[in-house]
């Protein structure tokens, strides 16, 4: 898969590298940037551009550098026939086909932009390939709301698309405008109509213009390159101490465009002003330049809920609201006390819990987890002692889970048990059933589907045979842990138990121990969404 990624990325133009030799593992989460750069025009109406391609080749080895961005695939397009119109959707298709869930994907592109534009309908934007027509936008051009969209729609959670363009016909910088809408343009008074049908930013995206929609945006032979992205370069090398407003190490995509943003309106003297468009939530905040270990040690934790039995719930974390469930939330890492109530006030959930640097969270698990469940089991009991007639018996479980929901991970049961046993007494050959009776507490953590804990039991071991029964008291202590698999409307529970205790028989201490192994089916109870003790 790989070699043909890369054969076709030759075949179109593409020059790849990457930041470290080695090809991640399929499954590893990547940071993946395409950068374009559209210098070369066959239209005569848009030439005049020198740095576009050199704005794509110096942030591409930014973003590529291992001291610096750390990226580890970065894309450049960049030449005549690489960046058609045809070439730059056949090239951002492959680079983008196998884009996963926990990826960070940047596009960038610089050259020319234009608007066409409908008194009624108002404007529409236009990024120009190399075979564009300044005429015929519609049938050469790329929208920006469907390059916008593009972006948008990616799996990938962290998405960054850079527009180092402009679309206001102006002399000196990326833009250029036909005659039709030059004529149409003169006739307005005031602000042109504003584009509209632009897709609303979601979580872990951002969009970061080099000029607001009605300015220039310049390239400067000085700098060598498009102002804007000078400056968002020089945010991620020279100026990185200070960009990095947080002094964490790292600069984001909000600290790399505010340095940006501040030095181009300086330069240009506030003709070209930087805009920027994001919402990042928590883990998905997106950093341009930083450490591997500084990345992740700066990720904050997220709290998830997609579940409808939380819907219209709300949230508070640490006593605080934030918000109404479904939802996502961010937290600092360390232990929180998550409570989630109705629209009436009852507690559906209330936890202390402790959350990783990234880890997401969810609620669902939560509630799952401190479900009161009722779960019927069987197996086998295996003992021994000085009184243990039979090693090896039948056993039986019933267990109530989290009659009391503990904090934390933390997980309690109620069980009643029973073994039981039967065949000819070794000592004189008489036919003798051997039985114990178990009522018991578990307590101990949670962890997935598992669990672990302690346990105490109370113990009426039998006897019973053609002309005795003999029953005495007893207890015994030990471990258990468990498995509690999902399955339909319930759960597969597993058991593994030991013990060693003792009990009064025959007016002599007689020692007990051994073990159990069970295996049932459980369910949770009505009173799964019932109010929580505080």
């Amino acid at each position: 898969m790989m070699a043909l990624l890369f054969a076709l990325q030759a075949e179109a133009g593409v020059v790849a590298t990457t930041a470290s030799p080695e090809l991640e593992a399929a499954y590893r989460p990547r940071r993946v940037a395409v950068l374009v750069g559209v210098q070369d025009y066959d239209d005569p109406a848009l030439k005049g551009l020198k740095f576009p391609e050199k704005d794509a080749r110096d942030l591409g080895a930014v973003l590529g550098s291992a001291g610096v961005g750390g990226f580890d695939r970065v894309f450049v397009i960049a030449g005549h026939d690489a960046t058609t119109r045809e070439g730059l959707l056949r090239s951002l298709g492959v680079v983008t086909a196998d884009l996963q869930r926990d990826d960070t994907f940047v596009l960038y592109l610089s050259g020319h932009g234009t608007l066409t534009l409908d008194p009624l309908e108002g404007s529409q934007l236009w990024f120009l390939p190399s075979d564009g027509r300044l005429d015929r936008p519609e049938a050469s051009g790329l929208a920006v709301r469907e390059i916008e969209a593009l972006v948008h729609e990616l799996p990938a959670r962290r998405r960054v698309l850079i527009l180092d363009t402009c679309h206001n016909g102006r002399t000196g910088s990326r833009s250029a405008v036909s005659g039709p809408t030059q004529q149409l343009l003169s006739g307005f008074r005031g602000e042109v109509p504003a584009p509209r049908d632009v897709r609303d930013i979601s979580e872990s995206e951002a969009r970061l213009y080099a000029a607001q929609y009605w300015q220039p945006a310049m390239e400067d032979p000085a700098l060598e390159n498009g102002v804007y992205t000078h400056f968002l370069i020089d945010a991620l090398t020279e100026s990185r101490a200070s960009a990095d407003l947080d002094e964490d190490g790292l600069v984001d995509v909000a600290e790399a465009h505010q340095h940006a943003r501040d030095r181009t309106m300086a330069w240009t003297g506030g003709l070209q002003v930087p805009r920027a468009e994001y919402r990042i939530v928590g883990r998905e905040e997106i950093f341009l330049a930083g450490a591997d270990s500084l990345r992740d040690a700066a990720e904050r934790a997220l709290i998830a809920a997609c579940d409808a039995i939380l819907a219209r719930a709300r949230l508070f974390v640490n006593g605080t609201p934030r918000g109404e469930l479904p939802g996502l939330y961010a937290i600092d890492p360390g232990v929180a006390t998550i409570e989630v109530q109705t629209e009436d006030g009852r507690t559906l959930l209330r936890d202390r819990v402790r959350v990783e640097a990234g880890e997401t969270l969810p609620l669902e698990d939560l509630v799952a987890r401190k479900a009161t469940t009722l779960a019927v089991l069987g197996g086998v009991a295996v003992s021994g002692g000085n009184d243990a007639l039979f090693p090896v018996a039948s056993s039986a479980r019933l267990v109530l889970a989290n009659p009391v929901r503990l904090a934390g991970p933390w997980r309690s049961d109620l069980h009643v048990g029973a073994s039981l046993a039967d065949g000819a007494n070794p000592v004189d050959g008489v036919s003798q059933t051997t039985g114990d009776l178990v009522l018991g507490v578990t307590a101990g953590p949670s962890f997935g589907p598992g669990w672990a804990g302690a346990f105490a039991d109370l113990h009426l071991p039998y006897r019973w045979s053609g002309y005795e029964r003999q029953s005495t008291p007893g207890a015994a202590a030990g471990l258990a842990l468990g498995v509690d698999l999902p399955l339909g409307g319930g759960f597969v529970a597993t058991r593994l138990e030991g013990w060693a205790g003792g009990y009064q028989w025959n007016q002599a201490w007689t020692e007990d121990y051994g073990g159990t192994l069970s295996v049932g089916f459980g369910a949770p109870l009505a009173q799964t969404r019932g109010p929580t003790p505080r």
